[in-house]
């Protein structure tokens, strides 16, 4: 563990809720509700003490640049006001394509964001109204040439595959035209399932592709993405050299990170704890303290033999792999053996096939 530390701010605003999401989000909430929402979260950023650097910034929601490029500078003036910025920190904002235009980009890159995590999620516009999406596929391409006019470099596209009514041959054209606006960094997803969810709901009234086809499109997925240049660095995620997500990899790396807001969750002073799901309560509670709207004092430090589990886990999750406890070398070897990664020097290293069934791997090596 590094003295490093990253940031997250959770902004759960939102146009309207997706058919799959299940994070804590609220469509169309009020101006004033915002506002009572940014004071919230500026008094507890001014509660937080630390003297350690900060390395990453991520601001992730719901639909940060729905809450307002203005909003989202002047949080971040308090974070440099606050705290030791690191000169090369990656500062990332989420991004839906139809919150956002040219003005309202160069805002957001004059006040020191350095990176964008657009929800583009797919190329078709059927696709895109099934799922709820707010924005055309003209949108996510108008977003991305703003956003290199802007200035942003390094730019990621959030990717979903295993949708319904979409064939292998349509998401592989569809990919085809998100890689090539000439994103640096793609995340990738199948969709899931999640209870309370509209897609959870209906399952009956959608055509979902079975086991055999979402490996199929898992794959299409690795090949293509890696024909562009991008390797397959974590879990859910394909980069060009040098454009890695360091946040994420903070995570990957059981790096501390302070999270702030509304259903936000903090690894910090070896603890892992979080926000409830509740706006109106954090702001009243953001009056207290740093820790006062989370249940950073009801939960107890890591203990030594789950931190280990832990690295072995997230590390595995990661092309940099995990070095593997002796009574489990031959576990580990086998894995390799099976075409699910390599062994070499202790180090247990998944590759795509391996990512895949990753927590069948971790379950046998933990």
């Amino acid at each position: 563990m590094t003295n490093k530390l990253s940031l997250y701010l959770h902004i759960p605003f939102c146009i309207r809720k997706c058919n799959y999401c299940a994070f804590y989000s609220l469509p169309n909430q009020s101006e004033e509700v915002k506002e009572s929402y940014l004071e919230a979260l500026l008094r507890q950023i001014a509660f937080f003490r630390t003297e350690r650097e900060i390395s990453s910034i991520y601001f992730g929601g719901g639909t940060p640049t729905y809450f307002g490029a203005e909003r989202l500078c002047r949080l971040l003036s308090e974070l440099y006001e606050r705290f030791d910025i690191a000169n090369c920190c990656e500062i990332t904002v989420e991004v839906n394509p139809a919150t956002v235009d040219l003005s309202s980009l160069k805002l957001l890159k004059e006040a020191g964001f350095n990176r964008l995590s657009v929800g583009i999620q797919s190329a078709n516009d059927n696709i895109l109204s099934l799922l709820g999406r707010a924005h055309s596929f003209k949108d996510a391409e108008q977003c991305i040439s703003d956003a290199a006019l802007a200035g942003f470099e390094n730019v990621s596209a959030d990717v979903i595959f295993a949708l319904p009514n979409q064939t292998n041959g349509e998401f592989a054209s569809g990919l085809e035209k998100i890689l090539s606006l000439g994103v640096k960094h793609i995340s990738a997803y199948s969709l899931q399932l999640e209870e309370g969810t509209p897609f959870y709901k209906n399952f009956a009234d959608y055509s979902f592709p079975d086991e055999e086809s979402e490996e199929a499109q898992y794959e299409t997925l690795c090949n293509l993405i890696k024909n562009h240049g991008m390797k397959h660095y974590e879990i859910s995620s394909f980069a060009l050299d040098g454009y890695e997500s360091r946040h994420n990899m903070n995570y990957w790396a059981r790096g501390e990170y302070m999270g702030f807001g509304a259903a936000a969750h903090s690894f910090y002073n070896n603890k892992r704890f979080s926000a409830p799901n509740d706006i109106n309560s954090f702001i009243e509670k953001s009056k207290i303290g740093a820790f006062a709207p989370t249940n950073y004092h009801e939960i107890e430090p890591i203990p030594p033999e789950e931190a280990e589990e832990e690295r072995i886990m997230l590390s595995l999750r990661t092309a940099l792999g995990a070095k593997i406890p002796v009574p489990k070398l031959e576990t580990a070897k086998k894995i390799a053996e099976l075409g699910y990664g390599s062994l070499e020097n202790g180090v247990l290293t998944l590759n795509s096939r391996g990512f895949r069934v990753s927590n069948y791997i971790i379950g046998q090596i933990i």
